[in-house]
């Protein structure tokens, strides 16, 4: 089964538009397009590969990979786990100063600024078919028609609610944006604080739900020629205003997630939030899985007038240009994508496979919750694979904050955006 469709339109307009802008000025890092030209052969890896590795990816790739050592004895794999905070500081660092390891995870966010630096290496052809992948996975490895990472892992949110509290308000699982708001009025009638957690400014990322309420009301990041943005429309209104009447309306903090974001989904205060499948064991380190499967509903997100696209994240696999060891790290990566590593992975960690065929393993099929992920992977839209789509996003979150707080109408807030974006560019 093929999983992400709607995801890809964004990775294909975003390559259209890096075709379009052209190459990097003269002078400047070493700039993505370069085809590559190198093969990596079915012979064991060999020697010392080094890795770098984020969260709990990041400290359970270690003992993981010894499946990948007992097949390679002659190859041995360090990984390095680093904080989220620290990754591109570091990258950028060990670019400069030629002190890169041979292979690094990559946030599916960081990926256009890693490009852009020129420090990693094309993924070397027929080292894995990209049709194998989620589309979206896929797409967003893509810069100037050059693939530069490959997927590892996939993530795509829904919806979670307090089924107990919504059966006692006698509502049912919203489909609809109109159906959300009433849930959520429902639940706040029935004794909760508030009806839905949702993220606020920028240090809460909220275009991880700005962006999909965007394409459901019928929005698309760029224009039709993919090469600049077009946000400046009634697609974003309706999105900012329909994000922010939540906290207008009182149905969602002011505060956002604020630090009590998972105890208030507890005591019920606050009993519905859109977010990944990692918080199914939030919530059963709390309360116990007992009770998750008890009181804890998840659905698809509810839609708009166009569609019910979700957030898709994950991580990539890369390697540097640099690599002392790129042959090995390529053989590791290529191992890590194998469909069933892939499903061992999802054993160990509960990522979600970046390999539709891995999709197919019974823990997968079997798990509900697991299904509700991958009808959601169905509809999801992916962040733009352009440089400067993290400085534009920000100034998304920002004005959807003061629209949240009645600072500013919708349509300023679309106008102070599009500028934004005239002014950025692409970052290519």
């Amino acid at each position: 089964m093929k999983l992400g469709r709607k995801a890809v339109a964004v990775g294909i307009v975003g390559l259209l538009a890096l075709t379009a802008c052209g190459r990097a000025d003269e002078g400047s890092a070493e700039k993505p397009g370069a085809s590559s030209s190198t093969t990596v052969d079915d012979s064991p890896a060999k020697g010392d590969i080094t890795v770098w590795a984020m969260g709990e990816e990041g400290e359970k790739l270690p003992d993981f990979v010894k499946g990948f050592t007992d097949e390679n004895p002659d190859a041995k794999v360090q990984v390095t786990t680093i904080p989220w905070a620290d990754v591109m500081t570091k990258f950028q660092t060990a670019v400069a100063a030629g002190t890169v390891p041979d292979a690094i995870m990559i946030g599916t966010s960081f990926m256009p600024t890693m490009v852009s630096t020129g420090g990693l290496a094309p993924v070397p052809d027929g080292l894995v078919d990209s049709a194998d992948f989620v589309e979206g996975a896929a797409a967003s490895t893509v810069a100037d028609g050059v693939e530069y990472g490959v997927p590892w892992y996939v993530e795509t949110r829904v919806m979670y609610y307090r089924s107990d509290l919504a059966q006692a308000a006698g509502v049912a699982a919203p489909t609809t944006w109109d159906e959300l708001t009433a849930f959520a009025q429902a639940m706040k009638t029935n004794g909760s604080t508030y009806g839905l957690q949702l993220p606020m400014g920028d240090a809460e990322d909220s275009t991880q739900v700005i962006l999909p309420f965007y394409s459901q009301a019928g929005g698309s990041i760029f224009n039709a020629a993919g090469d600049a943005y077009d946000l400046d429309n009634q697609a974003m209104i309706d999105a900012l205003d329909y994000y922010a009447s939540f906290f207008t309306e009182g149905l969602s903090p002011l505060a956002g997630y604020g630090d009590t974001q998972n105890s208030a989904f507890v005591d019920g205060s606050d009993p519905a939030f859109i977010s990944g499948p990692w918080m199914v064991n939030v919530l059963a380190d709390m309360q116990g899985e007992d009770w998750v499967e008890q009181n804890v509903a998840t659905i698809p997100v509810p839609a708009g007038t166009a569609n019910n696209d979700s957030y898709i994240g994950g991580a990539h696999l890369g390697v540097f240009n640099e690599a002392k060891n790129a042959d090995g790290a390529w053989k590791l990566v290529r191992w890590l994508a194998d469909p069933e590593t892939q499903q061992e992975w999802y054993a160990a960690t509960n990522d979600l496979p970046a390999v539709n065929s891995a999709w197919d393993d019974e823990a997968l099929t079997s798990n509900p919750r697991t299904q509700v992920l991958q009808q959601q992977l169905e509809n999801t839209i992916a962040p733009p694979t352009v440089p400067s789509w993290d400085e534009l996003s920000a100034t998304i979150e920002t004005e959807a904050e003061k629209v949240a707080n009645g600072q500013v109408t919708s349509e300023d807030a679309a106008k102070t955006i599009q500028a934004k974006a005239d002014t950025l560019g692409l970052g290519w």
